[in-house]
């Protein structure tokens, strides 16, 4: 429950990490898989991510998406960040 937030008429969402170290899932995310997040904790929500998707074509962000998807799958699995 409250695994995901928002997405609604935004350009972001958040989604909750099975980590609460959100800042070394960021840098993990974005060195091993090549995606890009923000941190929750830099807006106020720690052991979350946000995930921005504004403007971008849809191959970019069904590619971004399978990325991503395959980082949290390794991370809840493995919790190798």
């Amino acid at each position: 429950k409250d695994a995901i937030v928002g997405g609604s008429g935004a350009i972001y969402l958040m989604a909750k990490l099975p980590v609460q170290d959100d800042f070394r899932v960021v840098d993990w995310l974005s060195s091993k898989h090549g995606v890009c997040v923000i941190p929750g904790s830099a807006c106020g929500a720690p052991g979350m991510i946000r995930l921005a998707y504004a403007n971008l074509e849809t191959k970019a962000c069904l590619e971004a998406s399978a990325r991503l998807k395959a980082g949290l799958l390794e991370l809840k699995q493995r919790r190798v960040a």
